[in-house]
């Protein structure tokens, strides 16, 4: 497979286009929105220089000939021997382009979507092509996050899943094989878990959001860098992580009894965090602060793989 189609030139699109175009691929990119491609090549190209200081063999301008920009849905469809759709998080959308890419695109093509929580059997119900969808979950901005969750739904065949990990291993993604559909699916879920408990803390005044931003920013986060929670809990004990389960497992059942309670994502309590973040972090600084955020994911990509973290 060496054409690959991007449905959508926003940013996740774009950095889609950095990954596949970097790793050899010819990419074409189809929007309904043609105005996006105004800046688009500017964006990618961003994308790759970034990149590029995480990998200097990267050729940025032998990469950018390889995107084709702006083209007809048809002509990516007849080109592309993989496609990755990442239009808006709206399921009736979603539905009604894959419909089109299953009516349009030839047998042995492999249609991804980029859904952050809806499982592909919801997008491809009554489709006649359900085999050959997949969803290819990316963590954001995918170019500098390299886990992507393989996410299969119940028709989809092996063949499909073979094509797919086939194509983000020649792209240098870390594969997550998530083996049964779930809503979020599993980085979403864990994140999910996270975040409902901090507004949780939040919302019952035991620490302000910046309080709580530095227990992961400071704390676990720095360790979550380069291991999950279950190394994590392995190297907490001195046996291990059944030792770590033995020592502290009964905590963790407690707190779980107690973390029963639906979090407040009003929006009341939205005002009020948006007050208390924009005080913390104005508005007009957010811009610059996303920036710092891809400078700082480029230096840790960049030196997890100086130590053999990849």
């Amino acid at each position: 497979m060496t054409n690959v189609g991007v449905i959508g030139g926003g940013l996740i699109g774009a950095s889609w286009a950095a990954i596949f175009s970097k790793s050899g691929f010819n990419v074409y990119v189809y929007d309904s929105h043609p105005t996006v491609f105004e800046t688009y090549i500017k964006r990618v190209k961003l994308f790759l220089e970034e990149l590029k200081s995480i990998d200097k063999d990267i050729n940025i301008e032998e990469s950018l000939d390889r995107i084709s920009t702006n083209v007809s849905i048809e002509e990516l469809c007849s080109k592309a021997d993989y496609i990755q759709e990442s239009a808006p998080e709206i399921l009736s959308v979603k539905q009604e382009l894959f419909a089109r890419l299953d009516n349009l695109s030839p047998e042995h093509v492999v249609i991804g979507s980029s859904s952050s929580a809806m499982p592909i059997s919801k997008i491809t119900q009554n489709l006649k092509g359900q085999h050959r969808c997949i969803i290819a979950h990316p963590a954001n901005p995918p170019h500098l996050i390299p886990c992507v969750e393989i996410c299969p739904g119940p028709n989809t065949s092996e063949k499909t899943i073979e094509k797919a990990k086939e194509i983000f291993n020649n792209s240098g993604s870390s594969i997550v094989n998530v083996k049964k559909e779930v809503d979020g699916f599993i980085l979403n879920r864990l994140q999910g878990a996270l975040l409902n408990e901090a507004m949780r803390l939040y919302s019952k005044g035991y620490a302000n959001s910046d309080e709580i931003d530095a227990t992961i920013r400071d704390g676990l986060g720095l360790r979550w860098a380069f291991m999950g929670p279950f190394e994590t809990i392995d190297l907490n004990a001195p046996g291990g992580i059944r030792d770590y389960m033995s020592r502290y497992g009964s905590i963790y059942t407690e707190m779980a009894k107690n973390q029963t309670e639906i979090p407040d994502w009003s929006d009341k309590m939205g005002e009020k965090l948006e007050i208390e973040r924009r005080k913390i972090l104005p508005e007009n600084q957010l811009e610059g602060r996303a920036k710092k955020r891809n400078l700082l994911l480029k230096s840790l990509r960049k030196v997890k793989i100086e130590n053999g973290e990849v």
